[in-house]
């Protein structure tokens, strides 16, 4: 079953920042402020970054060859404020958070990748990193923080992020192999042909890992686990590109992923059991996604370009977690032996989706977005958590990016969002963007959150592990709503150096949380209010050395049926 402890903390934001310094990499791969670079996730048209009203990075392919970045969850590690949580050991999950919210969409060449029943190691999140594609086949990645509800759904609370793969236009091909501690072993193949209008490329890999160690605080030794602590994660990816004019294009793929094996637990002695008492949790996985997916893209006016994507993504997931040895519990000081039950889960999601965008040019200083998207998600649960249910959602959007002035750009967004369960909602965005000249800017923008519970959210019903408690979904649970906002200036100071800052808030009504110690089930919150400040710096030393470092201060208050009014949520590290 779905390890749903960390539910509890659900509307919580941890602090998204890192502080690294970055020994011998190259000059080129400082990407960050390239501000004459074209992004595209923003405003879902391609824009310069100097003219964009957002907080947004850029992870190039060159970077991701040079730092030998293992997999998408490295890749992110690297960009100023932005948190990787990993969730354990071997098989567990890499979750992402942006602007401290792990609600986030994630989408591969625009259409999205995530689930709709969210994540197996709890919170909002839903998506695993583990299973992206290779890195092999990343051209590059947009990372845009702050909410897109706008242009992008309701999962697009702390941000987008956009994988670009690589497209063939040249015939090559790679071959890499790592080894490592522990029995590590690292496998990848590429290879990409283009011959007239006809393109592919094929990537294959393997990562797998024989066992862990860990240090004994009762011997102070090191130790392997006793217990079996293998895993593996193999990938397949293969895109197929069809010229058909020099104006259209079709495009056709199938992505796999397999995670499985082990993760372990740390073994512990209870107090007073004995040396040789002790529990050492064993957790097994196996997680299987296939996607396969259809889009056909055209230019027309020689500029304006549109397309239609259809996309059939499954997820097959199957989990035990057990204590091999038996466990102690205390009972009125003495410590009695426990024998404990495996929980077993098993899960499969299918989903269908549809999404069609066509972009307008209606002046040389304006340009208009339309597009559509339809959703449809069943899930099937067994085991401890059971249940057998659907949702789906129906959408319309408008974007508009008008440059009413030489140096500023106003963007402008409406949503209309059919939810089966969440009914529907009107939700909007706004951005103003100022150009202080060809390497800087400063920008503000704003948008309404409309965000629809999972299908776990609303129909869950299991035990937790070694629980006799049932927790149990909420049919009747309302979409969380609110608005988000960010001020922020990025610059490229010079050729060696690049500074960017930003505050961001936001404030959330009906925020779902999944109460354990009363209800025992999930429920809306009344109020949440979220603020925080990123600021980073670069620097290149030399051609071989440069120097990365970013803070992040995030504040995190509820307002709840359990508080008088609006306390401090402690479960966050303000400063990072």
């Amino acid at each position: 079953m779905k390890n749903r402890m960390s539910k509890g903390m659900l509307m919580v934001a941890l602090i998204c920042g890192s502080l690294s310094v970055a020994g011998v990499t190259y000059a080129e791969e400082l990407q960050s402020f390239e501000m004459d670079e074209f992004v595209v996730t923003a405003a879902r048209t391609e824009t310069r970054l100097v003219d964009t009203p957002a907080n947004i990075s850029v992870v190039g392919a060159e970077q991701i060859e040079q730092r030998k970045y293992q997999d998408m969850g490295e890749v992110l590690k690297d960009v100023d404020g932005v948190m990787v949580l990993d969730t354990g050991l071997g098989t567990k999950e890499k979750i992402i958070k942006l602007n401290g919210d792990d609600r986030v969409l994630v989408l591969v060449d625009g259409r999205r990748v995530g689930t709709d029943m969210g994540s197996n190691a709890g919170g909002r999140g839903s998506v695993d990193m583990n299973q992206l594609p290779d890195t092999s086949m990343i051209e590059r990645v947009e990372v845009l923080k702050g909410a897109g509800g706008a242009l992008y759904g309701s999962e697009a609370v702390g941000g987008v992020i956009n994988i670009i793969t690589k497209k063939a236009d040249m015939t090559n091909g790679k071959i890499s192999l790592g080894f490592g501690s522990f029995g590590a072993e690292d496998k990848k193949i590429m290879y990409s042909a283009k011959q007239g209008k006809t393109g592919v490329t094929v990537s294959a890999s393997q990562y797998e890992q024989d066992y862990y160690k860990y240090r004994d605080h009762k011997t102070d030794t090191t130790k392997r686990w006793e217990g079996p602590t293998d895993f593996e994660n193999k990938k397949f990816s293969i895109n197929l590109n069809q010229e058909i004019t020099d104006t259209t294009n079709l495009a056709i793929g199938f992505d796999y992923s397999k995670y499985e094996g082990m993760s372990p637990t740390l073994p512990w002695y209870p107090d007073g059991a004995g040396e040789k008492q002790m529990d050492y949790g064993v957790y097994k996985q196996d997680k299987e996604t296939q996607n396969i997916y259809a889009k056909y893209d055209w230019v027309i006016n020689g500029s304006d370009q549109g397309y239609v994507q259809i996309y059939h993504n499954e997820l097959e997931y199957n989990n035990v977690s057990k204590i091999n040895l038996v466990s102690y519990y205390e009972d009125d000081g003495d410590f009695i032996k426990r024998e404990n039950t495996p929980s077993i889960g098993y899960m499969k999601e299918k989903v269908n989706g549809l999404d069609i965008q066509q972009t307008f040019t209606t002046s040389d200083t304006n340009k208009l977005v339309v597009g559509a998207s339809w959703r449809e998600s069943d899930v099937t649960a067994k085991g401890d958590n059971v249940y057998d249910e659907g949702i789906d959602n129906t959408a319309i959007f408008v974007s508009d990016t008008w440059e009413f002035a030489p140096t500023w750009t106003l963007n402008a967004g409406v949503r209309y969002d059919d939810h089966s369960h969440a009914g529907d909602d009107t939700t909007m965005s706004a951005g103003l963007n100022k150009k202080l000249d060809e390497d800087s800017h400063v920008y503000f923008n704003w948008s309404e959150v409309f965000r629809a519970p999972t299908t776990d959210d609303l129909f869950y019903q299991g035990s937790m592990a070694g629980s006799t408690k049932v927790f149990k979904g909420n049919p009747n649970l309302k979409p969380e709503t609110g608005d988000t906002w960010t001020l922020g200036y990025a610059t490229q100071i010079d050729e060696r150096n690049n500074f960017g800052i930003n505050y961001f808030e936001s404030d959330l009504e009906d925020a779902i949380y999944w109460d354990y110690y009363d209800a025992e089930t999930v429920v809306n919150l009344d109020k949440q209010k979220k603020r925080g400040m990123e600021l980073s710096l670069s620097h290149e030393l030399n051609s071989n050395v440069s120097v990365n470092a970013s803070y992040t201060y995030l504040r995190v208050e509820n307002d709840t049926a359990y508080t008088k009014g609006f306390e401090r949520d402690r479960n966050y590290s303000p400063n990072v």
